[in-house]
């Protein structure tokens, strides 16, 4: 999975996540119940906070795009 995070954006952090995962689910990058990196593991290859993909996440489960599997 792809995701840059542009700094200089108007955008917060957690919404250019949100924006490029439904991008990807959108045009089938990201495959039906295909397993996204854990929000520490995707924090840390972003270089940012865990409540950053934390808040991303939950965006993305509450708009529909994703279900969290224990």
């Amino acid at each position: 999975m792809n995701i840059y995070i542009d700094n200089r954006s108007g955008l917060p952090i957690y919404e250019q996540i949100v924006s490029q995962i439904k991008n990807q689910i959108i045009s089938g990058t990201l495959a039906d119940g295909e397993a996204l990196p854990s929000m520490r593991q995707l924090a840390r290859e972003l270089n940012i906070s865990v409540i950053t993909t934390k808040r991303a996440y939950e965006d993305l489960e509450r708009e529909g795009f994703l279900a969290t599997v224990p």
